[in-house]
């Protein structure tokens, strides 16, 4: 089963089985033993949750053999075996034990298929496997987690900053929270708010590519592109990114035309200091109405995707190499 199957089985009550937990996605995997302690009643709970660390067989058989305590079952997590130890001195415990028992057998990544005690939990139908989750799966879950904090973040957002900051949950997790304590309750996620926000590679690396364009290197900069999808890198998330780029140095491009020195203009926008200085310094090298061209064609990207008229990848790279890349201020 996968671990949406588990969360659903851990709402309707953990038989005393054994199952198998294993595979990449860490956090899901936390947050699903999280859930199954969470069916225990708080004041219960030192009495029939147990957590063991490498338990040798013996003990291990010994926990799970101890009957709950005014309840009527109980929950015992095993975290890998005990140095050494072959699996298969676990299997009679595994096997046969108390059935007020539900034991979750848990290991760090994915196990080997020839494994004795997962090839047990496949046969009996507990293995669970906690897979990296997709990009779609992580868009609905920020979306989802957004909006239970009182925060709005539409789908293309939500794409960009999977883009960004990848399918890790752990570390999805703690982007999303982060632009939730920015934004605060009632607000909406942007792509400002991500560029501000989020420092990622692919952040820094957009940085470095830009630079590249703009000072006139634009075989390095092509190249860069390339290497950017090359990487997985999703089209949308990039174009997205480049846009929100473009409207950070439209910003600063306005500040220069109305006089202002660096530091004020700099200290006028919003967002990081680092981001905006490096907008302001590339600034320099566009007019306004070049900047609002670059903007607009961008915004066309997902009608290309959607009409079949271009590949974005092949769209954004036009987009770039047709404008005329200057290599002194204006």
């Amino acid at each position: 089963m996968n671990h949406t199957d588990f969360f659903s089985l851990i709402k309707k009550g953990l038989p005393g089985e054994t199952f198998v937990l294993h595979g990449e996605e860490e956090y899901v995997k936390a947050q699903a033993i999280r859930a199954a302690s969470n069916t225990i009643e708080p004041d219960l709970k030192p009495f029939n949750f147990t957590e063991l660390e490498k338990p040798d067989p013996k003990l291990l058989t010994e926990t799970c053999e101890t009957l709950p305590l005014f309840s009527d079952r109980r929950i015992v997590v095993c975290y890998e075996l005990a140095d050494g130890v072959e699996p298969a001195k676990y299997m009679d415990c595994i096997k046969e034990h108390s059935p007020e028992t539900a034991l979750l057998m848990v290991f760090k990544g994915k196990l080997a298929a020839s494994g004795t005690i997962l090839k047990y939990a496949q046969k009996q139908g507990t293995e669970v496997l906690f897979s990296i989750l997709t990009q779609q799966e992580c868009e609905r879950w920020a979306m989802k987690r957004c909006v239970e904090a009182g925060v709005a973040m539409d789908q293309s957002t939500a794409r960009a900053l999977i883009g960004l900051v990848g399918t890790d949950m752990a570390n999805l997790v703690s982007e999303t929270d982060k632009l939730i304590d920015y934004v605060g309750e009632g607000g909406s996620v942007s792509m400002q708010d991500i560029s501000v926000c989020i420092r990622s590679s692919l952040d820094v690396r957009i940085f470095d590519m830009l630079d590249m364009f703009t000072y006139g290197q634009t075989a390095d900069g092509i190249m860069a592109l390339h290497a950017l999808f090359d990487d997985g890198n999703e089209p949308m998330s990039v174009s997205a990114f480049l846009s929100s780029r473009f409207k950070v140095m439209l910003e600063a491009r306005r500040g220069i035309d109305a006089g202002k020195n660096k530091r004020d203009t700099v200290a006028s926008m919003e967002g990081s200091k680092f981001a905006n200085e490096k907008a302001y310094d590339a600034a320099r090298r566009f007019t306004q109405s070049e900047l609002a061209k670059l903007i607009a064609d961008l915004s066309d990207t997902a009608y290309m995707k959607i009409s079949g008229t271009m590949r974005e990848d092949k769209y954004i790279e036009l987009i770039l190499l047709k404008h005329n890349w200057r290599q002194q201020p204006v």
